[in-house]
């Protein structure tokens, strides 16, 4: 029971986090779906058994009993249909507006928390805060431990779960990269690292002895910033963009990585290890929760939209070879393409959970 009791605020947050994330992308497809004029079957929230539902204009909308996300059922999406509203008698530039609605959402979903994380004075994304015109900087940054690997560097220096790295090499408030790069040039020296715990400040001198890490799960505990209440937007669509890029630079890498060396970086998280990270930023309060999500938001946007079949992108992709074909693929080709690409996923999926649950 007492398990369950601690457990419960991750396990809520966890769930409700990811129901979030996928019901505004499905709400995306769904608002362009009816602006395009098809119609729509089904809009619901969460998974089947169902709670509540009502049909409406044609659509029937449902309130589901897992709130794990949720589903839209366009007529003619995965059917043939000779309604001219189906949406494969629709126009190709109506279908595209269809399939990128529901990553464009994702992004504008994480403009708007961006938008309360200003408004509130609470952490932003950035690595490293500059200065701008209109915020006010409160608060000391530095790396939250979040957990310590067995037989680590961290675990032979007595560095604990919850301590803050302060600095590393007289370096203030460094970023994960930042502290990568210093064991990395140390590697047969050492490091100085500056640790805060609870209101006591340790100094710890660390030698490497030819590892290439601490061996630390970090999160990054960042100075507070409040902006203007009118220049918010602006600030919001800047930082928008650019964790948008910085998150599409990591994924492009990921994938490199998976094809061309047959790895999975070490800081690659599938279910599992985001769960124990979500764990982290219950603790560390709502700042870290709403910042979290946005991170997950443009992730799942930016991974949606890839060329990689059973996704949005490689749905893009068939519609751009219909365009220049003149005339759709074989829906049982396009069925069969998409169809492995799923398997491919899923198998990727589990190979990062395994080594998740292997590094518990």
């Amino acid at each position: 029971m007492n398990f369950l009791i601690n457990w419960l605020p991750t396990i809520l947050v966890f769930v409700l986090m990811l129901g979030l994330l996928v019901f505004v992308h499905e709400l995306g497809h769904f608002l362009a779906a009816r602006i395009s004029g098809m119609e729509v079957k089904e809009f619901a929230f969460g998974f089947p058994p169902r709670i509540w539902s009502k049909k409406y204009k044609g659509t029937r909308y449902a309130i589901n009993l897992f709130p794990i996300g949720g589903y839209v059922r366009i007529l003619g999406e995965d059917e043939k249909s000779s309604d001219p509203n189906a949406f494969g008698n629709k126009r190709i530039r109506s279908r595209i507006f269809v399939i990128v609605a529901g990553v464009l959402m994702n992004f504008v979903l994480a403009f708007f928390c961006l938008m309360i994380l200003f408004w509130c004075s609470y952490p932003p994304l950035v690595s490293k805060i500059e200065s701008y015109n209109g915020k006010v900087i409160s608060n000391s940054g530095g790396l939250f431990i979040e957990s310590i690997e067995e037989g680590s560097l961290a675990q032979e220096h007595d560095i604990q779960q919850g301590d803050i790295i302060e600095s590393v090499n007289n370096l203030k408030t460094p970023t994960v990269k930042e502290i990568k790069d210093a064991v990395a040039e140390k590697v047969n020296g050492s490091i100085i690292l500056e640790i805060k715990r609870g209101d006591e400040s340790i100094s710890k001198n660390i030698e490497i002895k030819g590892k290439d890490r601490l061996g630390v799960g970090l999160w990054e505990k960042m100075p507070k910033v409040k902006y203007t209440w009118w220049k918010v937007p602006y600030y919001a669509a800047l930082e928008t963009a650019r964790t948008t890029y910085h998150a599409t630079v990591a994924i492009l890498g990921f994938f490199k990585n998976l094809i061309f060396d047959q790895k999975i970086e070490a800081d690659v998280v599938g279910p599992v290890g985001l769960f124990g990270i979500t764990s982290s930023a219950v603790k560390l309060g709502f700042g870290y929760i709403l910042t979290l999500t946005i991170l997950l938001t443009i992730n799942l946007g930016i991974i949606n939209i890839l060329p990689f079949p059973a996704l949005d992108g490689g749905r893009l992709v068939f519609l751009i070879v219909e365009k220049i074909r003149g005339k759709k693929v074989a829906e049982s080709v396009e069925g069969v393409i998409h169809s492995i690409g799923f398997w491919l996923l899923i198998v990727l999926m589990i190979l990062i959970a395994v080594r998740d649950i292997i590094k518990l």
